[in-house]
């Protein structure tokens, strides 16, 4: 049971139709349309076509047995030539042609044409005794039907067009024309209804994104305006929030870095030794620096508007700095990527992402650009211990550390991985962890990949 239940799962109807709201309120209103016209297309066939099809088959069977009837009354009491006269005559009249083949050659492949023609070749078998053929001559544009008699064939020849009838034609170019027009204009009418619902949804993916979204204007039917006026009251009091919370930030920087500048200069008026000189100096600055990653923690990248930047020129301007420190930092260029990104807050990702690979993953650092088609990926490989597999997800949440000790010359406060997802998750991307192994199966670095989308950019 529960394989078959996996099998249903796995079968389902649903992949069968389309996942977009156009495609689907399309197929909603086609569907009904075009069954109930194939319906109606069936049962127009199936009685009126085909009542229509005997009856025309009856007259002609009626025409066509007169005509045998005629000749062969005539043929016993004249000519030949004679009774061929009189027929063909009589024929006119009746709109058909008439000719003999008296030669001993001529046989009737009785039974030819019963498919094609099965109501005309049932009524002329139960008018005339004797053998029948019928076929369809294309160049006259007849039907001919062949009967054999004692000295040779008669064959009359029926216009085509007396057994079938143009309405029927006429009925369904009509049903097929009107269909297209109704489908077109309900394609367009449709289009223009969803326009607004996606216009929206990308509203709301730039605003996820941190752009500014006042452009937007609700538009559509009046629910769509409704969830529109709703999104820019929501976008409004985010902005709100975001404003002031820049600007507490803003003031408890200020609040913080004053007594701390107070202390610098006491210190520096203090009378103390040395070493305990150098011990209050040291605390304060690492007071300083731990209040310089909570901010930008907490400011994330607020303000900054994204700009068209060469992803490999950036890399090589950050390895440069590192180079200029003399630390172990490579990268190699690759081909000229642009994407739409914030600079100071892709700076600050990717540098919180390299101090971890030197601090943490034996002093060395490599950087790698892999761009594809959809995304653009920034991995940073170390040679170090890795982190294992059921903490990778866990070092990403602010202030976690592996490293046991708080002390900040072995590691940070624990949020510059948080603040390298959460600037990837701002441009529509991620960061992800990665153990690198050798054949063996022993862990040899960890890298760590910055993915930035190419499709979902932030734009101004």
């Amino acid at each position: 049971m529960p394989n078959l239940r996996k099998r249903r799962r796995r079968f389902s109807l649903k992949a069968l139709f389309p996942s977009n709201l156009f495609a689907r309120a399309l197929l909603i209103l086609v569907l009904p349309m075009l069954i109930s016209q194939l319906v109606i297309a069936h049962i127009f066939y199936d009685r009126h076509w085909g009542s229509v099809s005997r009856n025309m088959a009856n007259s002609v069977v009626g025409d066509v047995a007169w005509i045998y009837q005629n000749y062969v009354e005539t043929r016993a009491n004249f000519d030949a030539q004679t009774a061929l006269d009189k027929t063909q005559a009589l024929a006119k009249q009746l709109g058909a042609e008439v000719w003999v083949d008296e030669a001993s050659t001529q046989r009737v492949d009785a039974g030819r044409g019963r498919k094609e023609f099965p109501n005309l070749y049932a009524g002329l078998k139960q008018r005339i005794d004797g053998p029948i053929a019928l076929k369809l001559n294309d160049e006259m544009e007849l039907v001919q039907a062949r009967i054999g008699l004692a000295s040779g064939v008669l064959n009359v020849g029926i216009n085509r067009k007396a057994l079938t009838s143009p309405t029927t034609m006429i009925f369904l170019l009509w049903m097929a024309g009107t269909s297209l027009l109704t489908t077109l204009i309900a394609t367009l009418f449709l289009r223009n209804q969803v326009k607004p619902i996606v216009t929206l949804a990308r509203a709301a993916e730039r605003l996820g994104l941190g752009q500014d979204v006042a452009d937007f204007k609700p538009r559509g039917a009046s629910e769509v305006r409704r969830a529109g006026r709703a999104f820019l009251v929501m976008s409004e009091r985010i902005r709100r929030h975001v404003q002031s919370r820049t600007e507490m930030l803003a003031g408890i920087s200020h609040d913080l870095r004053t007594p701390l500048t107070r202390m610098r200069l006491e210190l520096e008026l203090a009378t103390m030794d040395a070493v305990t000189r150098s011990a209050l100096s040291g605390d304060i600055d690492e007071m300083g620096k731990m209040i310089d990653e909570y901010l930008d923690f907490a400011r994330g990248d607020a303000g900054e508007l994204p700009e068209p930047m060469e992803v490999n020129s950036l890399l090589v301007d950050i390895v440069s700095d590192y180079e200029r420190s003399k630390r172990a930092v490579t990268f190699e260029e690759g081909a000229a990527v642009v994407l739409m990104l914030r600079p100071q807050a892709i700076r600050r990702a990717l540098t919180n992402l390299i101090d971890n690979a030197l601090r943490y993953g034996g002093g060395e650092a490599t950087l790698t650009l892999e761009p594809s088609a959809t995304f653009v990926r920034i991995k940073v490989t170390d040679v170090g211990k890795g982190i294992p597999e059921a903490e990778q997800e866990t070092v990403f949440k602010p202030f976690t550390r592996l490293e046991p000790s708080r002390n900040t010359q072995t590691g940070g406060v624990g949020l510059g991985l948080s603040i390298a997802r959460a600037v990837a998750q701002s441009h529509g991307g991620d960061v992800t962890l990665e153990n690198q192994r050798d054949a063996a199966g022993k862990v040899t670095g960890l890298e760590v990949t910055l993915r930035l989308p190419r499709a979902v950019q932030p734009t101004p």
